[in-house]
């Protein structure tokens, strides 16, 4: 995979890894190799659009948008999932939690967090159903999709997505799912990044060579000036 340099230029050290952690770091590395592949086949980009009025109903009517075929979302989603199930050792926050963990640079510490942060962020944004009049959060939405009409068939989960895709539409419930799973590969590609270097005797983690502070960082820095 290619990284951009800006990404990968400063290094530093990471304390040694158990067997069962340097497992997790390199299955993580080939799941966001393989969704970053299924991304090139079926991403289309996101363009959505409907008739600016105040009224929901009139916003659902006139709502088009580049939402792929249903079959090529579920082929994504099933790329993310490894990253997004709580059971998966390679879900996201688990492996920064892991990284952030055994890191030994501040630096490197605080560009984790804004990371998660990111993360979090997105999986909390519920932008496009919000517009509808019915606020989801992408979260929810992958979380409704994923265990009642991809992977499981959880009958209560099913009636709530229903109920859900009856207030804000089908299709624009698809395409918050859409966007909410392509919309993090920045952060997936991102913690990439950080861990491509690690291996069974190199205890290397690469960052941006800035200084991410925390806000309390900063705050206690300009006091001390």
């Amino acid at each position: 995979m290619h990284i951009p340099n800006h990404l990968i230029s400063r290094e530093s050290e990471l304390e040694p890894l158990s067997k069962e952690e340097f497992f997790r770091i390199c299955e993580f590395r080939r799941r966001v190799e393989s969704f970053a592949n299924a991304m090139k086949r079926y991403y289309v980009g996101a363009i959505a659009k409907h008739a600016i009025s105040d009224d929901p109903e009139v916003k659902k009517a006139t709502f088009e948008a580049n939402t792929p075929d249903l079959d090529h979302i579920q082929n994504l989603a099933l790329k993310f999932r490894f990253f997004y199930a709580d059971k998966e050792p390679t879900k996201i926050e688990s492996v920064i939690s892991l990284l952030r963990k055994r890191a030994k640079d501040e630096w490197a510490c605080n560009y984790l967090n804004l990371v998660r942060k990111q993360y979090n962020g997105l999986m909390n944004g519920c932008n496009m159903s919000d517009s509808m009049g019915h606020p989801v959060s992408n979260r929810e939405i992958i979380n409704l999709w994923f265990n009642s009409e991809f992977f499981h068939s959880d009958v209560d989960k099913r009636k709530k997505l229903s109920d859900i895709n009856q207030s804000i539409s089908e299709q624009v419930s698809l395409f918050q799912l859409y966007t909410a799973i392509t919309g993090v590969s920045t952060q997936l590609n991102s913690v990439y990044a950080v861990a491509h270097k690690i291996s069974s005797d190199t205890n290397t983690i690469c960052t941006p060579n800035h200084h991410f502070r925390r806000k309390s960082q900063e705050k206690a820095l300009k006091t001390s000036r």
